[in-house]
């Protein structure tokens, strides 16, 4: 365990002391200590994850927690008032972990009955904050009215009680959460629980569905948890633009209609994700932290791309087209589902840049898959790739890779996996490689320059220029600011003072990839 996390936890007891207070350390530093979980230490040299610590008491947690924030020099958050519930968030640094006190009231008269009324047992342990200090590796007495201990052992998730569920319907969500993130099972009562209450999903704040959904689709079994929460009616609940495709035949392309070919997507990029070691070493060394970036704490770039993938292919149920030789077209569904997909992230409450991506990554899940089928990858392709995704090309990349994978039918061409996996780094190794030759050319002239130069003013002109000049660069054809002007004045001249814009790319029709 780290040791600033230590010391805050002693300077808690402090507090404690001085007013006379016992707090319990509950739920999931218990939990994760007893698997060898780790707390709070750095990982491949980059910042410690937060560190978040459940301390239960009596009564007053609401203001306790005020107060211990302003004693510790932390924040004070308040999360459920009415329930009294609080946190306190400590000052955190490069090397330090962000420490968030969660202070929470009993949940009843007693100690035992809080506990009694958590979400599963393997979270409904505790230990005095004075004993777990003297002890920390190896924390006692424990108190454990419902052998959360025995459940951990057997690697099992328990309900506490027979209304966990309808207390709190987002705990169906945790409760896939656990078992992906564990690699545990889930008695067999849970399911008729859960079944009984996944109507009021639809009642759940949005913001909690978002971090439940994103914390499941970080771990190597989102698909899997995915396909259950489909069958137990979650996903109807949640949303509906998904299950729509319920039944959808796709063609001889596929093998599986369009909600099933998602979900298959989602446990695809499963295994992609996990190491990436599909890949060459050196992009597999790249891709691991360009995945594991986040845009906001705790929600990194992996989750984003499952959640695109979940929904690649959403606008496919209303563009669906049967020719009269019974081929099966979708054309258009990309930009169908990026419509689809923006009112779905507004509902999670995502951020504007992680929404920005999983848009983006709808829109533009076919285009890897058009580059794979060119004779010749030029710079100029990659280069109008990049252009348009920017830093969420390779996300795109890896999106169109997963739904590849998915697809299986008789007349997709798995002999082709290969050639397409090679082209795909060929698409990948640029951002990461060769960012000034191809992506991002630095600029050899400016907008001042050029005005100068041609004897022009400020204008839409200027933006073209500039534009055609970097695409020039990613081609290779300009390499100095004086081939640079050349190319602008051979422009100028040849359109009468007016420069083309630059090309887009030919687009192409889509059937069901």
């Amino acid at each position: 365990m780290a040791r600033e996390v230590l010391m805050a936890l002693r300077r808690v007891q402090e507090f404690a002391d001085a007013r006379r207070l016992t707090y319990y350390v509950v739920g999931g530093l218990l939990r994760d200590q007893w698997l060898g979980r780790p707390l709070g230490d750095a990982a491949s040299g980059r910042r410690p994850p937060p560190v978040n610590i459940d301390l239960a008491v009596a009564r007053g947690a609401v203001a306790q927690a005020r107060e211990l924030a302003a004693h510790l020099g932390g924040s004070f958050v308040p999360l459920d008032e009415a329930h009294g519930t609080a946190r306190v968030v400590l000052p955190s640094s490069e090397a330090m972990p962000r420490v968030e006190l969660d202070l929470s009231d009993f949940r009843g008269p007693t100690l035992e009955q809080d506990l009694a009324r958590r979400d599963f047992t393997i979270n409904a342990m505790a230990v005095a904050l004075a004993d777990w200090l003297r002890s920390p590796q190896a924390p006692a007495p424990f108190i454990d009215p419902l052998d959360g201990r025995h459940a951990l052992a057997a690697r099992r998730l328990c309900a506490c009680f027979a209304g966990t569920f309808e207390e709190d319907p987002v705990r169906i969500l945790r409760a896939f959460r656990f078992a992906a993130q564990l690699g545990f099972s889930m008695e067999a009562s849970l399911e008729a629980l859960m079944a009984r209450a996944v109507a009021g999903l639809g009642r759940v704040a949005g913001e909690r569905l978002r971090d439940e959904l994103l914390a499941l689709f970080a771990t190597d079994a989102a698909g899997e948890a995915v396909a259950s929460l489909g069958r137990l009616g979650a996903l109807d609940v949640l949303f509906p633009e998904l299950v729509q495709g319920r039944g959808v035949d796709q063609g001889d392309f596929h093998h599986l209609d369009v909600f099933e070919h998602q979900v298959e997507a989602v446990r695809q990029a499963d295994q992609i994700l996990a190491s990436c070691a599909e890949f060459t070493e050196p992009l597999q060394r790249a891709l691991l932290p360009y995945t594991a970036e986040a845009f906001v704490e705790r929600r990194s770039r992996k989750s984003l791309i499952k959640l695109s993938v979940l929904f690649h292919d959403v606008g496919k149920p209303a563009n669906r087209q049967v020719h009269p030789d019974g081929e099966i077209w979708f054309i258009g569904h990309e930009h169908t589902g990026a419509e689809l997909v923006g009112p779905i992230t507004e509902r999670l409450r995502l951020a504007n840049r992680e929404a920005r991506m999983v848009v983006a990554l709808v829109r533009h899940h076919l285009r890897p898959g058009f580059l794979s089928r060119e004779p010749e990858l030029t710079r100029r392709a990659i280069y109008r790739f990049y252009r348009e995704l920017e830093d969420d090309g390779p996300a795109c990349g890896l999106a169109w890779w997963a739904d590849r994978l998915a697809t299986r039918g008789p007349r997709s061409r798995v002999d082709q996996v290969d050639q397409q996996r090679e082209r795909l780094e060929e698409i990948l190794r640029p951002y990461f490689f060769k960012v000034e030759d191809i992506v991002r050319p630095p600029r050899l002239v400016d907008g001042c320059r050029l005005m100068q130069e041609l004897q022009v003013p400020s204008g839409p002109l200027i933006g073209e220029l500039l534009a055609l000049i970097e695409e020039a660069q990613a081609e290779g054809r300009v390499r100095t600011a004086e081939e640079a002007l050349a190319l602008a004045r051979a422009t100028q001249s040849a359109r009468g003072g007016k420069a083309p814009p630059p090309g887009r790319g030919r687009g192409e029709p889509n059937r069901s990839s």
